[in-house]
């Protein structure tokens, strides 16, 4: 009796459903954007610390993050500080000139992107 080739096809076919119905159920759970927090700046002279937290990325791994900041003759700019598989993310700008500046860290997943609050500060 000859088979044809479509038989091993056809179990490793049975096997991979076979295995991907075991492990938890999470197919009730929907994914969502992210969940960000902008942490307070630090100023340092001319330099600005900024800081943010990932607090959670449902079921989507974060795909980028950074911050947005600017003032009213800056405009806005985007630092990025990529994907890591840290929560917690900083970036630094140097020869900031004085006044005062915004800033808003963001993050992005499969679902979309998502900001934290936009906090103020001041560069002397």
């Amino acid at each position: 009796m000859k088979h044809s080739g479509l038989l091993p096809v056809a179990l490793l076919g049975v096997s991979f459903l076979l295995s991907a119905c075991l492990g938890e159920d999470r197919s009730d759970e929907q994914p969502f954007p992210p969940t960000v927090q902008t942490l307070a700046p630090r100023v340092a002279g001319d330099s600005c610390f900024f800081y943010g937290q990932v607090l959670a990325s449902p079921n989507s791994r974060v795909t980028g993050r950074g911050f947005y900041y600017g003032n009213d003759t800056l405009r806005v700019q985007l630092v990025s500080s990529g994907a890591d598989v840290s929560d917690a993310f900083r970036d630094t700008v140097a020869s900031v000139l004085p006044g005062r500046y915004f800033v808003c860290a963001f993050a992005a997943n499969g679902m979309g992107v998502a900001y934290g609050d936009t906090l103020y500060f001041n560069v002397e």
